[in-house]
């Protein structure tokens, strides 16, 4: 037989083996789709922002088919989730409610906005914290560029007269987009307790001292007095910089009057 028709033979013997394995393969070891599926991604925000702890909105509705609580969509709320719950004959449970607060209170006179003035790169919080310049001010504070800003899709956010980012809790739902987007990590989503209203230190400065002071006016120090009259001890000093556990936090406020500085300020939770 000629070699070339032998090989065209040869070739067109393995492909059309190779295609009805592959064929044989999809049917035996397809995994069948819930058909419910479509209709649980439909009741979802859409904002695919994973405050849910799951890969985007169709990864929760697959969760939620498996038996996941409905009740883990900061963005849809409540009647997302009652919603969900009656389509799958299921529970709704109390929504976690979530919102996301900036630990920055900076003030005009902090050294980052003047050595920001010669700085002609891009505007952008990322870019300017990776040109590796060196700082006398708070290396920790907010940049000011509104990278978290521009990455919020519901204009939560707004950069105040300081240039610091704010988060109106009256409009954030808690998607979380922020909070990855910040070099410095300040931005967090703190989950609702019991209280409306809890304390809250608006710094993330590490500098000690005198030195943190000549950073910035509003800064904490460290200097442990509102551990010292905590009554729940929900208050910590870690790196120079207050910390509280506002899942224990009463709402007391004695914390805010024993701070020198004024850096703990009322965390407010304002429903939708």
């Amino acid at each position: 037989m000629n070699p070339i028709l032998l090989t065209v033979l040869l070739v067109g013997t393995i492909g059309l083996v190779g295609s009805i394995v592959l064929v044989v393969s999809s049917k035996v070891l397809a995994v069948e789709e819930d058909e419910r599926l479509g209709e649980v991604v439909a009741m979802l925000p859409g904002a695919n922002c994973g405050s849910c702890g799951y890969p985007g909105c169709e990864g929760y509705a697959k969760a939620m088919l498996d038996g996941a609580p409905c009740n883990s969509c900061g963005p849809g709320g409540p009647e997302t989730a009652e919603r969900i719950a009656e389509f799958l004959g299921v529970d709704a449970g109390d929504v976690v409610v979530k919102r996301a607060i900036v630990a920055c209170r900076g003030t005009m006179d902090r050294i980052v906005l003047k050595e920001r003035e010669g700085y002609e790169g891009v505007q952008s919080c990322r870019v300017y914290s990776t040109m590796g310049h060196m700082s006398e001010g708070c290396t920790d504070g907010c940049i000011g560029y509104g990278d978290c800003m521009e990455a919020c899709p519901y204009g939560a956010i707004t950069l105040n007269k300081n240039h610091v980012a704010v988060v109106d809790p009256a409009v954030c739902i808690g998607c979380g987009l922020c909070t990855t987007i910040c070099p410095r990590h300040l931005i967090s989503l703190q989950v609702k307790s019991d209280v409306d209203e809890v304390s809250f230190v608006l710094c993330h400065n590490t500098l000690m001292g005198k030195q943190a002071k000549d950073a910035c006016a509003n800064t904490c120090i460290g200097c442990r007095r509102c551990v010292r009259v905590c009554p729940k001890n929900c208050i910590t000093v870690e790196n120079n910089v207050a910390k509280i556990d506002i899942s224990q936090c009463i709402g007391c406020k004695k914390c805010m009057g024993v701070c020198p500085e004024g850096a703990i300020y009322p965390l407010v939770w304002m429903p939708h």
